[in-house]
């Protein structure tokens, strides 16, 4: 059945769902992720730091790449840079030395849940576009084409998420999108904080190659040449085995009650708007609704382009 096509009912209705939610909430033990959520990390540690689908792992390549020089010998991105929340859970030391400096990590926790005293890269996506990644991220892996629409993914998972109550919404493993912008937008000048956007990293790779070496000391101009390069959407496409999760999937899928072998995929397109275009205007109009809710009428900014160029604007005046 084309996605289009998939059933009217109700989302609450529709059994898929129920079973989306109940393989996402066995991700990580409970266990595991309060494990990883107690880190300790160092002051040198770097964790990235988003919401699902915001450049995470794009992130963790420019940062592996700009501290190694170039290794590619990891046979996927996160035996490098680890998950917090997932490490107990894959047989990852999160306390174990790098094999190059600083050590970095990647979490989905908004601030109150994220550990403290280290540096921070967070960043952010216009919401329709990352929900969109998110659902085609978890189509053929957590559920099959045709059996989830847009409509009803949109609806019951992102937008149906608050704060992380894992007791009372055993799926609700993170903040929403939108509690999580707000956690950390209070902390974007931050010494320790360096707040980045998807679109700018989409724009212009080298100027967030080149803010982000800074941020974590990096000088050498031939290394963050390396890491431009090493980081673009045609070196990542050709070497895609590398930036799926695999660790993820081999450890998870059985307790998840999906088959060996299946995995979730980089979606990644050369534009950062598609995801928004290709949405329908219901389902937009229900984010918008929901950014009204939370983050306009905590900041004033009627939708997130307003948010990204006060922001911008903010700095260049620094």
């Amino acid at each position: 059945m084309p996605e289009r096509m998939a059933s009217e009912k109700s989302p609450v209705e529709n059994p898929e769902m129920q079973v989306m939610k109940q393989r996402i909430s066995k991700f990580f033990s409970e266990y595991g992720r309060r494990h990883g959520l107690n880190f300790k990390p160092r002051s040198d540690d770097v964790l990235i730091v988003t919401s699902p689908k915001c450049g995470t792992t794009w992130m963790q390549q420019i940062l592996h790449q700009l501290r190694s020089g170039g290794d590619m010998s990891f046979d996927e991105i996160t035996d490098v840079v680890p998950f917090l929340e997932s490490a107990y859970d894959t047989e990852r030391d999160l306390e174990a030395e790098h094999n190059f400096q600083p050590r970095c990590y990647k979490t989905h926790a908004w601030y109150p849940d994220c550990p403290k005293g280290a540096k921070y890269i967070v960043i952010y996506r216009e919401p329709c576009a990352s929900f969109n990644s998110y659902f085609n991220f978890l189509k053929g892996w957590i559920f099959q084409p045709g059996k989830i629409s847009l409509n009803e993914f949109v609806q019951e998972f992102p937008l149906a998420l608050g704060e992380p109550k894992s007791k009372m919404q055993h799926y609700a493993i993170y903040a929403s999108y939108f509690l999580h912008l707000m956690s950390w937008w209070e902390h974007r000048n931050d010494p320790n904080v360096l707040f980045l956007f998807y679109e700018d990293m989409k724009d212009d790779l080298e100027s967030v190659v080149r803010k982000v070496a800074s941020f974590i000391g990096i000088e050498d101009e031939e290394r963050i040449k390396k890491a431009v390069e090493m980081s673009s959407f045609e070196f990542m496409k050709s070497n895609e085995r590398k930036f799926i999760f695999a660790r993820l999937a081999k450890y998870r899928n059985k307790v998840c009650g999906l088959p060996e072998g299946a995995e979730g995929r980089i979606v990644a397109t050369g534009s950062a708007t598609k995801g928004r275009e290709m949405m329908d205007e219901k389902t937009k109009e229900m984010i918008q609704a929901k950014w009204n809710e939370v983050v306009w009428k905590q900041t004033g900014f009627q939708d997130y382009q307003q948010l990204r160029n006060a922001f911008k604007k903010q700095n260049e005046n620094k």
